[in-house]
């Protein structure tokens, strides 16, 4: 009850459907670890499927009838990442997660969060977001496309970290090391490295890519590779 009620906390609509839980007492902490598998989450006829949800339960807090929650760890199967920005944009459903639901033509996501709670039961600002992105594709402004976008990602402390990310965009592969992407105020800092091997452009795909940005190029072919390292605000 007490699991399902920190979810109703985020939305009150959310339901979580719990199955077997099972315990695991600590006596050199005083804590009791629960472990539930399979759970899912819905909201309004969506459905999440989840992995396993994990806490820590404090025994003195329980005794004294306090908050006794210490974090909670949620692991996700594989998701369907259109379906899971379907599933948020039902409780906040922001102009950013509708642009992006329509771009998104397919992909698939495994995510772990890990949250924190302190004794009023309020969650810590450390909480952390880890996961897996994989065969991501995205179509804008008809003419371009990114498509097999692969990467690990970490989100901790306002700052997302991406690493080993491979795409190809308009037949382009490009792959990347580490792109980071941190909130400042009101603005965000991004910056990273962008990779290509050896490619190999015609006169027609050169036009292709180059006409919306600089016209009148005379250029039969071009082949290059390229390494470059950037950041803006």
């Amino acid at each position: 009850n007490q699991i399902i009620k920190k979810i109703k906390d985020i939305d009150n609509s959310l339901e979580l459907e719990l199955k077997e839980i099972k315990l695991i007492f600590d006596p050199m902490s005083l804590s009791i670890k629960a472990k539930t598998i399979g759970p899912k989450l819905s909201i309004r006829n969506k459905i999440i499927e989840i992995e396993n949800v994990k806490t820590q339960v404090s025994l003195r807090s329980l005794i004294n009838d306090q908050f006794s929650f210490e974090n909670l760890e949620i692991s996700t199967k594989s998701l369907k990442i259109k379906d899971l920005i379907s599933f948020i944009r039902v409780i906040n459903n922001t102009p950013e997660l509708y642009f992006f639901e329509k771009i998104t033509r397919k992909g698939y996501l495994i995510t772990d969060i890990k949250i924190d709670f302190d004794e009023k039961g309020k969650i810590k600002n450390n909480y952390s977001i880890n996961g897996l992105v994989k065969d991501l594709e995205i179509n804008f402004f008809k003419k371009y496309s990114v498509e097999d976008l692969s990467f690990i990602f970490n989100f901790k402390n306002k700052q997302l970290i991406t690493k080993d990310i491979s795409f190809k965009s308009n037949d382009l592969i490009l792959s990347s090391k580490e792109i980071s992407v941190k909130k400042l105020e009101n603005e965000f800092l991004v910056k990273g490295t962008i990779d290509n091997n050896k490619i190999s452009l015609s006169e027609k795909r050169i036009k292709e890519l180059a006409n919306p940005f600089i016209s009148n190029l005379d250029l039969k072919n071009i082949t290059f590779s390229s390494k470059n390292i950037f950041s803006f605000v």
